[in-house]
C-alpha cells in the first residue's frame, strides 16, 4: 500500500510537469519523427510518462519495503540501516539513469533508427514503442548501480568472502558486457565499455565495502574460536587426568585385585602381584628363559596328581 501510494502521488506529480518530461525523453531521438495509431494513443502515451516517472521516483520506498520484508534475513539489521540503504539506492538510481540517458540511450537509438535506414526503408516508429524501449533501458541503467547494495544486503544474510567473489568476477564480467549488449545493440566495443564497465567497477566496489565490513568482525569471530578451542582442550585435559587416575587405582591395588577366567572348561584364578622394582630383579639365563615356565595350579579331575599349567609370559 505505501509502494501504490507512493506511485500514485509521483505520477500525479510529473502531470503537472509532462511536457518537460516528454521533450527530456525525446531529445535523445534527434528530432526523429514519432506517431500513434489510435484516438487514445496520445493518452495512452501521457499516461505512460506519468506512471513511469512515479515508478522511478519510488525506488527508494520500493527498495525500504523490500529490505523491511526481509529483514528477518538480514543479520545485524536495523531501521537505520535499512533507512540509509533506501537512500543510498535512490541516489545510485538516479546517478545511473542520468548516465545512461547522456551516454548509452543517445548512442543505441542512433544505432537503431539509423542503421538500417535507406531510400526504400524508412523508420516509422510509434511513440509507445519508443516510451516503452526507454523506460526499459532507463530502468536498466537504474539497477546497474545497485550492485554494491545488492553484495551488502546478500552479505547481512551471509557473510561473504572477497576470495569468493573475486572467484565470480569473470561471470560478472560477462554478464555486464551481455546486458551492455542488449541495451546498446552495437558493433562499437567502446560503446558496450560505457555500460559494462560501470557494472564491474561497482562490483569491485562492492568487494571493498564487503571486506571493509567484514574486517571488523573477524577479531570477534576468532576470539569465540579460540575460547571454544581453549574449552576442549580443558575437558579433554580433565579427561585424560581422570582416566590416568583410575589407571593408577588398578595398578596398585595390589593383592586385593584378582580376575576370573576360564581355560579348557576349568576354572582358575590370578591374583594380582605388587609392583615389583627393576633393580631387585635378577636376569635369568638362557637355558631358562627357554624353559616354560609352569606351577601347579590344581588336580586333574579324577586323579589325585597335580596338573601343571603352562603360564604364557
Amino acid at each position: 500500500m505505501y509502494v501504490a501510494a507512493s506511485v500514485i502521488g509521483w505520477s500525479i506529480a510529473a502531470y503537472s510537469i509532462e511536457r518537460y518530461i516528454v521533450k527530456a525523453l525525446l531529445k535523445p531521438a534527434h528530432n526523429q519523427q514519432f506517431i500513434y495509431t489510435s484516438p487514445g494513443g496520445g493518452i495512452n502515451f501521457l499516461f505512460r510518462v506519468c506512471l513511469y516517472a512515479g515508478i522511478a521516483m519510488s525506488i527508494p520506498v520500493i527498495v525500504y519495503q523490500i529490505l523491511r520484508y526481509i529483514q528477518p534475513l538480514i543479520k545485524r539489521s536495523s531501521a537505520k540501516f535499512i533507512f540509509i540503504a533506501s537512500g543510498i539506492s535512490g541516489i545510485l538510481a538516479v546517478i545511473g539513469m542520468v548516465y545512461g540517458y547522456f551516454w548509452g540511450l543517445p548512442a543505441a537509438l542512433n544505432f537503431l533508427l539509423h542503421q538500417f535506414v535507406t531510400k526504400q526503408i524508412q523508420p516509422l516508429v510509434t511513440i509507445q514503442s519508443y516510451m516503452s524501449f526507454v523506460t526499459v533501458y532507463m530502468l536498466g541503467s537504474a539497477m546497474l548501480l545497485q550492485v554494491p547494495l545488492l553484495l551488502i544486503c546478500i552479505n547481512r544474510i551471509k557473510p561473504l568472502k572477497p576470495q569468493t567473489l573475486f572467484k565470480y568476477e569473470r561471470h560478472v564480467i560477462a554478464a555486464a558486457f551481455i546486458i551492455a549488449g542488449l541495451m546498446n545493440p552495437t558493433p562499437n566495443i567502446f560503446a558496450l565499455l560505457f555500460i559494462a564497465g560501470p557494472v564491474v567497477g561497482m562490483y569491485q566496489v562492492g568487494i571493498v565495502i564487503i571486506w571493509y565490513s567484514n574486517r571488523h568482525l573477524t577479531p570477534h569471530r576468532r576470539k569465540q574460536s579460540v575460547v571454544s578451542l581453549i574449552e576442549q582442550d580443558l575437558a579433554a585435559q580433565a579427561e585424560r587426568l581422570a582416566v590416568a587416575g583410575g589407571a593408577q587405582r588398578v595398578a596398585f591395588a595390589g593383592p586385593t585385585l584378582a580376575g576370573a577366567g576360564t581355560m579348557s572348561g576349568v576354572a582358575y584364578e590370578v591374583a594380582a602381584a605388587q609392583p615389583v622394582s627393576v633393580s631387585a630383579t635378577r636376569v635369568a639365563s638362557p637355558a631358562a628363559l627357554q624353559q616354560p615356565a609352569t606351577r601347579p595350579t590344581g588336580t586333574k579331575r579324577g586323579s589325585g596328581r597335580p596338573v601343571r599349567r603352562r603360564l604364557i609370559m
